[in-house]
C-alpha cells in the first residue's frame, strides 16, 4: 500500500515509515434494551459482534474500558481514517442485537471520541502562576513552556535494534524537528501498555521490555513548542511501508509540569542512567565470567571422561589381542600333540 492512498498524512521519519495522521477514536455504549444488567453477558462475544456489525470495515483498534457499571459495557474504538470512522458511525449507531445464550437485547450507541487536550490558555496560565512574573518566556529550559510530552509511542518503531528495542533519541529528535529547532529529547518507560494495535503489541514487557514509551521533546523556544502542541494535535502515529499495510498507534499529548527536561534534573537521571549501564556490564561480565568458568569446567569434564574411554578401549584392545596370542599358541600345542600320537 502506498502513502499516496492517504492525502492527509504528514511524513515524520521516511526511512522508518513513520507519519502522522488525523484521530479516527470512537467510544461504543452497549446497553440492554430494557435496562437489564449485562452479569451474563460475555464482554468478547459483544466484542466480535462489534466486529461484525462494523464490516466491511475494520477497527485498528478496540479494547474494553474498565468500569463498575454492570448496566453497560463500554469499548474504545480506532479506525483507520475519519471517512471511515464517520461510515461506521453511521451504520452501526442504533443497531440491536441479542447477546449469544441469553434473550437480552443489547442497543449499540457510538459516536466520535472527544479528546481532552491542553489550550494555549492553559499553559500560559500555568507557567505565569508557578513563576509569578508575565516574562515567564525568559526563564530557564524546563521551567517555561518549552516540552512536549508524547504518551505511548511504540517502543519498537524508534528502535535501533528489535532484539533489544529501546528508543533512539536521534530519531526521535529527527521526528520532531519538524515544528521546531530541539533542545534536547529524553523519554521514559510506561509502566502499562499503551493503546496499541495488536499488530505492535507483544509479549515484551513479560521479558522487561516495555511496548510503549513516553518522550519528552523541549524545543529551543516557545514558538516552537506551541508549532508542536498544534500540529499533534487530533492526530494518531501510522507506520506504512510500500506493499505493506498500515499500522497505526493513538498517543496522549501533553506539556511538562513536573521540570522533568530542566537541566538539573536531566543531569540526575542521565548520571543514573550511566550508573545503572555500568552496573548492568558489571553484572554481566560477571556472568559471562561464570559461564566461561562453567564451561571450562565441563569441558575438562568431558575431555576426563574421553581419556578414560580411551584408555578403557586401549586395555580392551590389549587384553583381545593377549587372548588371541594365547588362542593361537593353544592351537599350535593341540597341533604337535596330534602330530606326537601318529607317530
Amino acid at each position: 500500500m502506498d502513502v499516496a492512498r492517504f492525502p492527509d498524512c504528514v511524513k515524520l521519519l521516511d526511512h522508518l515509515g513513520l507519519y502522522l495522521r488525523d484521530h479516527a477514536k470512537v467510544r461504543i455504549l452497549v446497553i440492554s434494551e430494557n435496562g437489564e444488567p449485562l452479569v451474563d453477558v460475555n464482554s468478547w462475544e459483544v466484542m466480535e459482534k462489534l466486529h461484525k456489525l462494523a464490516e466491511p470495515e475494520r477497527f485498528t483498534h478496540i479494547r474494553l474500558q474498565k468500569s463498575p457499571a454492570v448496566e453497560f459495557l463500554l469499548f474504545e474504538g480506532q479506525f483507520q481514517d475519519r471517512e471511515i470512522m464517520s461510515y461506521v458511525i453511521r451504520q452501526m449507531n442504533n443497531t440491536k442485537f441479542k447477546a449469544q445464550g441469553s434473550n437480552v437485547i443489547l442497543t449499540v450507541k457510538i459516536k466520535e471520541d472527544g479528546y481532552e487536550y491542553p489550550t494555549v490558555e492553559e499553559w500560559e496560565t500555568y507557567f505565569k502562576t508557578i513563576n509569578g512574573r508575565k516574562q515567564w518566556q525568559e526563564c530557564t529550559p524546563g521551567e517555561r513552556a518549552d516540552t512536549v510530552i508524547i504518551k505511548n509511542l511504540p517502543t519498537k518503531w524508534f528502535s535501533l535494534d528489535s532484539n533489544n528495542p529501546k528508543p533512539c533519541e536521534r530519531f526521535l529528535k529527527d521526528a520532531l524537528a519538524l515544528f521546531g529547532q530541539i533542545r534536547k529529547v529524553d523519554y521514559e518507560d510506561c509502566v502499562e501498555d499503551g493503546e496499541v494495535s495488536d499488530d505492535v503489541t507483544s509479549l515484551g514487557n513479560q521479558f522487561g521490555i516495555p511496548v510503549t514509551f513516553n518522550a519528552y521533546i523541549q524545543y529551543q523556544n516557545y514558538a516552537s513548542f506551541k508549532a508542536a502542541m498544534g500540529g499533534l494535535k487530533g492526530k494518531q502515529l501510522m507506520r506504512l511501508f510500500p506493499g505493506q499495510k498500515p499500522t497505526f498507534s493513538p498517543f496522549v499529548v501533553d506539556y511538562d509540569r513536573a521540570g522533568f527536561m530542566a537541566d538539573r534534573a536531566h543531569k540526575i537521571r542521565k548520571a543514573e542512567r550511566e550508573r545503572l549501564a555500568e552496573e548492568a556490564k558489571r553484572k554481566h561480565d560477571a556472568y559471562m565470567l561464570q559461564q566461561n568458568e562453567l564451561m571450562k569446567k565441563q569441558m575438562e569434564k568431558r575431555q576426563k571422561k574421553k581419556r578414560k574411554l580411551e584408555e578403557k578401549k586401549e586395555e580392551e584392545e590389549k587384553r583381545r589381542k593377549e587372548n588371541e596370542g594365547d588362542q593361537k599358541k593353544g592351537g599350535k600345542k593341540k597341533g604337535m600333540g596330534k602330530s606326537e600320537m601318529k607317530e
